[in-house]
């Protein structure tokens, strides 16, 4: 055993999971990565096999502890992040009921006018934080009473998979947090704690939910049975993460108001640090806890990003995948290379990303992907290119919602995540937002944010704060292009309007009926 000391972060996302190994500055030893997939039963449903994704999550780790090349008991903590809005009932013996429902799932939409009829959209927002959509848990459970009662009355819990994941992994505990929960929609955000009176109103008894703990805790350490699955030394501590995206403010150091991170992974996510809850009279953006324990954050997002982009990979990608395997590079650089030969706002063609619903901050789970200016003269660099860019100006409609609650500009915005790995993104972001983006020196800000904040959970760091001073690196400021961002700005109008018009004449709500009557 060395005297270097190592810290662990796993997060545990949708479309895969990723074990980053780094010692205590922040340095990456050890990346490992696996992907499993989310299942489709119908039309705006999306579920994912937990017992399916078990065995990844091992790989992913084994990988890391290989790729990094220490010996395990040099490792000091582990912390998760974990998807969050994602949710699981399980048995008694914590064994799944049936597949977990993906925070993207859509089938609560008459939930959520149940929701604004009895509750209220402002007293909604007023307890939870946020506007009701059907993203979030809270509805998705009235779903399950309404018409799964059977699973319902089997369920002993309602679980997330930063508790799931933890005990399968050894806690002796099972707790929550409320920067893992907050997106469930069912949280008095004031308190930090499970709502009473959300949980009566649709006949949820509270015990149904895991007691209400706080980030960055030690509940357990890796037990023998998941020492030897993973690679992780018998005994090895664990605590909780956060969710994905308070995760990745930790580890991207937003941590001043002023200060934003986004994270474009499967969703896109904004997070800021605020110093107070702050009015927001529109229902635009969300307000929820922090991965700093007691803390809050303001975010907005929405659910297809990074998976938009897989789709364009998968569906009309096959060349550059094909260049991918036999060359050996990585399939999303290809394409980026590709769309970095197109002209900045890819001649007219305006690619709307939406293909699971809108969230931040217009709020309508019909809403589908649209492309808008197709013609003749397209080819398809301009339209890989629009695909960045549409789920670019998407995020901006995320960013000039909170800049107007927060009342003023953000100083820094940080970009984190997958795509923050490609500079012609990283320009894109830039030009569109009209303000400079900084990267960090490790873009996997999540599983860096989880890992600092289970080395703080298990006494590596005496707080959140030492450890993102030690390990929270800038790398490089991209300036934006003040002439692109003035054609963008027009192209933002014409996205933007289109948005709006396409929810109030119902077109929207026409589509997502038409294929759910269809196409079961």
């Amino acid at each position: 055993m060395s005297n270097k000391r190592y810290i662990v972060g796993l997060d545990i996302g949708t479309t895969g999971a990723k074990t980053l190994i780094v010692d205590t500055e922040g340095r990456p030893v050890g990346l490992g990565y696996r992907e499993y997939p989310c299942l489709f039963p119908y039309p705006g449903w999306m579920e994912q096999d937990v017992e399916a994704m078990w065995p990844k999550i091992c790989e992913s780790c084994r990988e890391a502890i290989s790729a990094a090349g220490i010996n395990p008991r040099d490792i000091s903590s582990i912390g998760l992040s974990s998807q969050r809005g994602t949710f699981l009932p399980v048995d008694r013996n914590l064994k799944p009921l049936t597949s977990s429902i993906v925070h993207s799932d859509m089938r609560a939409g008459k939930e959520v006018e149940w929701i604004v009829s009895e509750i209220g959209a402002p007293e909604y927002c007023n307890i939870t934080g946020m506007t009701p959509t059907a993203i979030w848990a809270y509805p998705k459970i009235k779903w399950i009473i309404d018409n799964q009662r059977a699973v319902f009355d089997a369920t002993y819990k309602f679980l997330n998979g930063q508790e799931y994941f933890l005990h399968k992994l050894g806690a002796e505990e099972l707790c929550t947090d409320p920067a893992s929960r907050t997106l469930d929609g069912l949280m008095d955000v004031k308190h930090l704690s499970w709502s009473q009176k959300l949980c009566d109103l649709i006949g949820l008894p509270l015990d149904k939910l895991p007691p209400m703990g706080k980030p960055a805790q030690q509940i357990g350490v890796i037990s023998a049975d998941a020492a030897a699955q993973t690679g992780f030394a018998p005994g090895t501590p664990l605590a909780i993460g956060a969710g994905d995206q308070q995760c990745a403010a930790i580890g991207s150091g937003v941590m001043a108001e002023g200060m934003a991170e986004i994270t474009i992974g499967t969703s896109m996510v904004m997070v800021a640090h605020i110093d107070s809850r702050k009015d927001d009279p529109g229902q635009k953006v969300l307000m929820g806890g922090s991965g700093i324990p007691g803390k809050w954050d303001m975010e907005g997002l929405y659910a297809t990003a990074g998976s938009t982009l897989k789709w364009w990979r998968d569906v009309y990608g096959q060349p550059e995948k094909r260049a991918a395997q036999d060359l050996g590079l990585d399939v999303y650089d290809l394409i980026t290379l590709e769309a970095a030969k197109a002209p900045a706002g890819s001649k007219g063609f305006l690619f709307l990303p939406f293909l699971y619903g809108i969230l931040t901050p217009k709020y309508n789970h019909d809403a589908r992907g649209v492309s808008l200016g197709l013609s003749l003269f397209h080819d398809r660099r301009d339209m890989a290119r629009g695909v960045l860019e549409g789920i670019t100006l998407a995020t901006n409609l995320v960013v000039q919602s909170m800049e107007e609650v927060l009342g003023k500009p953000f100083e820094v915005i940080r970009v984190t995540g997958g795509g923050s790995k490609s500079e012609v993104w990283n320009q894109i972001q830039a030009d569109i937002y009209g303000r400079p983006v900084e990267t960090l020196q490790e873009a996997e800000c999540t599983a860096l944010g989880a890992a600092i904040l289970g080395a703080a959970g298990c006494g590596v760091f005496n707080s959140v704060e030492e450890g993102v001073a030690q390990a929270v690196h800038r790398s490089a400021k991209i300036d934006p292009n003040m002439e692109n961002h003035r054609m963008y700005s027009e192209g933002y109008e014409i996205f933007s309007d289109t948005v709006a018009l396409l929810i109030e004449s119902g077109i929207y709500r026409r589509v997502a009926n038409y294929q759910s009557k269809n196409w079961k």
